[in-house]
């Protein structure tokens, strides 16, 4: 009779997999992973291109392995020069640099910047200290998927 009921409630409720769907969208070299879960009625997104990745309203920009970034410098197309550090605060208000450290890597190796200061640029220069060369990361299109995952029911700055 157990054996019934769970072929029964499978037909009915599905397997495992039917219960979440995953939609993949690309366009301007961004990858946008829309995952809808059916049990809990929640949305979660992803949004990432090569080395930069947003999470919370937030860009992250993985320089790479034996790269300190606690001076790093960014300059968006080509605008002013500014200092991480300046924007710590509003990487912090996001949920960012807590007490274990930087972002996802607590060596150090990755820059963090809010989302809405690139949302229309095309290339976010980062240099990560004084004796690195700058270097070019391509955000072309992230206001368009920005506003492609919202329309796709993507939590507020989670995508």
């Amino acid at each position: 009779m157990t054996q019934v009921a769970t072929l029964l409630a499978i037909a009915i409720f599905g397997s495992g997999p039917l219960w979440t769907t995953t939609h993949h969208y690309a366009r301007d070299g961004w990858y946008l992973a829309v995952r809808k879960d059916r049990f809990s009625g929640q949305t979660t997104c992803s949004l990432t291109t090569g080395w930069v990745s947003l999470v919370r309203d937030t860009l992250i920009f993985k320089l790479g392995r034996d790269v300190q970034t606690a001076d790093a410098e960014f300059r968006v197309d080509a605008g002013p020069l500014e200092s991480v550090r300046e924007v710590l605060a509003l990487d912090e208000a996001r949920g960012f640099f807590p007490d274990r450290g930087w972002i996802e890597d607590p060596s150090e190796t990755e820059v963090a910047i809010p989302a809405s200061y690139a949302r229309d640029a095309k290339v976010v220069w980062i240099r990560a200290n004084a004796r690195s060369v700058p270097r070019p990361f391509r955000v072309r299109g992230l206001g368009y998927m920005l506003r492609s995952a919202a329309a796709l029911g993507c939590p507020v700055g989670a995508a």
